[in-house]
């Protein structure tokens, strides 16, 4: 029987770990062990997607391969997905660096005129040109550790021309890079300085000017917003949620991060795909996500340690109850400045005492499922799409057991 053409037969591979339950959707903490993990196994790719996963021996009886690419015992799974990002900001904040170190906390840091509003203060100054160079910059970064698609926010400019002017520099950055962007608008960060003392104005422009203006061109496929005591109240949340909703966009939520003032119950019962930090998640909200059952839990366990924080997001009740999760960077100039998943699974690993699958899998097939990406995105599959990462470690245990080192690299056709 003659073989069947393929462009690439990748062989050679110490583990194969394809991600892939064989339905759509999140995957449940036990289930994941029941997975496919291929010793010897090898993948066919045929116009930028996968054709066929198997035994290397079989594949290579089956395909006549235009190139064959020997791994050499790397490990393969999935692009890695980073979930939650801030790219957009033009300067970083290193001088809070050592403000902590001498005990100010996230909000005292706030108060001195250091946090987001700073970072608010040098996305307005710079050009379009200028922060569309450090995007591209962090784009690169991401993807020198293994990523290769994130969810990206804007967030710091606050005005109608500047958060356009940053999610434009988001779009350039991708085009540039090759970076796949799932693009959120994240206008609600923070109530900007000229309305400290008019917040609701702020959120009446928000909802009447800036969403219907960021959805018509078409910049941005959700929403976010960052509830918390000293950012947006629960009530103008929901405001602000609901209009984005109204207009089309989908729904991701920063909450319970430092105060638990009921964001995760809001966010569940408007639809959210996703509530990210959760390190101070009440009973009531956990209940929320598990009856749910579809908004995801974004595990952020770097943040807390940039921050010097004891409290870390309740995975072990999260897993165990049935919430889907993912785990991200939050890459951002100042509650954690690393662009590397690899090192946000150590921590994942230490912080939140995930295993090494269960990393990984907040990385893919969660990740991608929680941006609506997870039907081509997140598990190597039949169909999906031919971006894969290359992790040069002898075992999946490795994955996150080194600390400060890069195993990672990508592959795509």
């Amino acid at each position: 029987m003659a073989r069947k053409p393929c462009d690439y037969l990748l062989c050679g591979i110490g583990e194969l770990y394809t991600m892939d339950s064989g339905s759509p959707g999140f995957v449940a903490a036990p289930d994941l062990e029941s997975l496919p993990v291929l010793a010897n196994g090898a993948v066919a790719v045929l116009n930028g997607k996968v054709a066929f996963v198997g035994s290397e021996t079989e594949l290579k009886e089956q395909y006549e391969p235009a190139e064959v690419v020997n791994l050499k015992g790397a490990l393969l799974v999935p692009g890695l997905v980073d979930a939650h990002t801030h790219p957009a900001f033009a300067e970083g904040r290193a001088e809070e660096f050592d403000w902590r170190a001498r005990g100010l906390s996230y909000l005292e840091i706030a108060k001195r005129g250091g946090g987001i509003l700073s970072s608010v203060r040098a996305v307005r100054e710079a050009s379009e040109e200028e922060l569309t160079a450090q995007v591209v910059a962090h784009f690169q970064r991401m993807q020198a550790h293994g990523t290769v698609a994130c969810e990206a926010k804007s967030g710091y400019g606050l005005t109608l021309e500047d958060e356009v002017k940053s999610l434009r520099a988001i779009k350039a950055g991708a085009e540039a890079t090759g970076m796949e962007v799932l693009p959120t608008f994240l206008g609600a960060h923070m109530v900007p300085q000229e309305f400290k003392e008019k917040p609701d104005r702020y959120v009446e422009i928000l909802c009447e000017e800036v969403l219907p203006a960021i959805f018509e061109q078409g910049l941005a496929r959700a929403a976010d917003v960052f509830i918390e005591d000293h950012a947006f109240t629960l009530e103008r949340a929901e405001r602000y949620l609901s209009r984005a909703s109204d207009l089309g966009f989908a729904l991701r939520v920063h909450s319970d991060q430092f105060a638990n003032v009921g964001g995760t119950e809001l966010a569940v019962s408007l639809g959210a795909e996703s509530v990210d930090h959760l390190e101070v998640l009440s009973d009531a909200g956990l209940d929320a996500l598990v009856t749910s059952g579809t908004t995801c839990a974004g595990l952020l366990p770097t943040v807390p340690h940039f921050l010097r924080q004891d409290a870390d997001a309740p995975a072990h009740k999260l897993l165990k109850a049935g919430v889907p999760w993912f785990v991200a960077t939050d890459f951002n100039p100042g509650s954690c400045y690393t662009a590397s998943l690899p090192e946000a699974a150590h921590f994942a690993r230490i912080r939140l005492n995930l295993t090494a699958l269960e990393a990984l899998a907040g990385m893919t097939l969660h990740a991608a499922t929680s941006l609506g990406a997870g039907d081509r995105l997140g598990r190597i599959a039949p169909g999906y799409e031919a971006r894969f990462t290359i992790l040069d470690l002898p075992d999946l245990f490795h994955f996150g057991y080194g600390l400060g080192e890069n195993p990672a690299r990508i592959w795509s056709p």
